[in-house]
């Protein structure tokens, strides 16, 4: 029992590193991240979480079949984040300073990508839908569960704080961090898929 115990936890583990592997090399070529990270929640949700599946197959399946989506969605999030990083340029080129009202604002400007961000993909990983309705969604729940989008921002700052002061540890966060991100998530989708069905049955046990 205690052997078998011990070897779904080395299980988890092992597939816990090898997906944020994965999602590190799928990412590489940037415009890929959205499919990447869709790919990354759902593997780490039905093979880690629900142990269904092999980690490998459940994330390349699901790159391949939200490819164009996710990347359209992720063309937005930089598109947004393009456009919040020329406003930063241009409010400090009239002279905002730290403290100003000018400074405060133009930084506000580049939050709605982070705190997006989680749900636009998890979301996508779980359900069909057009690339404006998943959008509609994301914000749905950003809003009805605010206490976890701040968590998940939180979260996400962190990570990227994490990985710039030991980018030695850097293949080890993706996954771990998306695991922790599902204890959030989840119970939002779960709400969001009750009575709806998912397609899948391991998702509804």
């Amino acid at each position: 029992m205690k052997e078998s115990k011990l070897h779904a936890m080395l299980t988890a583990v092992i597939d816990i590193v090898w997906l944020g592997l994965l999602w590190l090399v799928c990412s590489l070529p940037v415009l890929t991240l959205g499919a990447a990270s869709t790919a990354l929640y759902y593997s780490m949700v039905k093979c880690v979480r629900h142990e269904r599946g092999r980690a490998t197959r459940a994330f390349f399946g699901s790159f391949r079949q939200n490819f164009r989506q996710a990347t359209l969605l992720w063309l937005l999030c930089l598109g947004a984040l393009a456009l919040g990083l020329a406003d930063v340029y241009a409010f400090s080129q009239m002279g905002a300073e730290r403290g100003d009202f000018l400074y405060g604002f133009s930084r506000l400007l580049l939050l709605p990508v982070p705190v997006l961000f989680p749900w636009i993909f998890a979301f996508l990983s779980r359900f069909q839908n057009t690339v404006a309705g998943t959008m509609r969604f994301a914000l749905y729940l950003a809003g009805r569960h605010w206490k976890a989008t701040l968590l998940l921002t939180l979260e996400l700052g962190g990570t990227l704080l994490i990985a710039w002061l030991m980018p030695g540890i850097v293949p080890l966060l993706p996954g771990v961090v998306c695991l922790l991100m599902s204890l959030s998530v989840e119970p939002a989708l779960r709400e969001l898929s009750a009575g709806q069905g998912t397609g899948e049955d391991w998702y509804n046990e």
